[in-house]
């Protein structure tokens, strides 16, 4: 199972900080924040990009509208992997992943404020070529607790991932369950983030 720390604050440097500490853990994916990207713009995704080579950095764009454009925006700064709302248009998951595919990116679509029709946008989501799909509980929702969900999900040949306020147990109710799981405020709020990504991390490679 992927372990990306969700990098959701707003200074640039604290951000980087928090993604060093978590890379000396183990750590090998990274997400930059919807928060810090409205703060810094992609200028953001580029620090991260630069100061992680090697890192699977992850932009969480929650594109709505103008998909290629922001594809290309989120990619062509350093980003391996962009977001696009499930909600939007599906000329918009569309055209997200005509641009991906051309810069070798890829699209995850993210589940926020979909309701009753997770089910029904991730099948058209996957029809339209997103590579993962991101069941996610925002921080004003509360916890991911829909583990069911991930079941259902499994056979749509894309990644399944989970999101919103995991922690190592929480982490741990998933393995086997997710391909991937985004873990922010455990790491960023932690005063010892090197610490808490290594917690996480081992919670994701144990067997349930």
């Amino acid at each position: 199972m992927e372990v990306f720390v969700s990098l959701d604050v707003v200074e640039l440097g604290r951000a980087i900080r928090i993604a060093l500490e978590a890379w000396s853990a183990g750590i090998r994916h990274i997400e930059v924040g919807t928060p810090l990207i409205k703060s810094e713009g992609v200028r953001a995704i580029r620090a991260l990009r630069e100061a992680l080579p090697e890192a699977v950095i992850f932009a969480d764009t929650k594109t709505a509208d103008v998909g290629s454009l922001e594809a290309r925006m989120a990619l062509e700064a350093g980003a391996d992997i962009m977001s696009v709302l499930g909600a939007a248009p599906d000329a918009t998951i569309r055209s997200a992943v005509a641009a991906a595919r051309e810069l070798g990116g890829t699209v995850l679509v993210d589940s926020l404020g979909l309701g009753d029709r997770i089910f029904e946008r991730a099948r058209v989501a996957s029809r339209l070529g997103a590579e993962m799909i991101c069941l996610h509980k925002g921080v004003d929702e509360g916890v991911f607790s829909d583990e069911g969900l991930l079941t259902e999900l499994r056979g749509l040949g894309v990644k399944i991932g989970a999101a919103g306020g995991l922690d190592p147990e929480g982490v741990s109710k998933l393995v086997g369950l997710a391909d991937f799981v985004m873990v922010g405020r455990y790491v960023t709020g932690s005063e010892d983030p090197r610490g808490a990504a290594a917690r996480v991390l081992e919670a994701a490679r144990n067997s349930r």
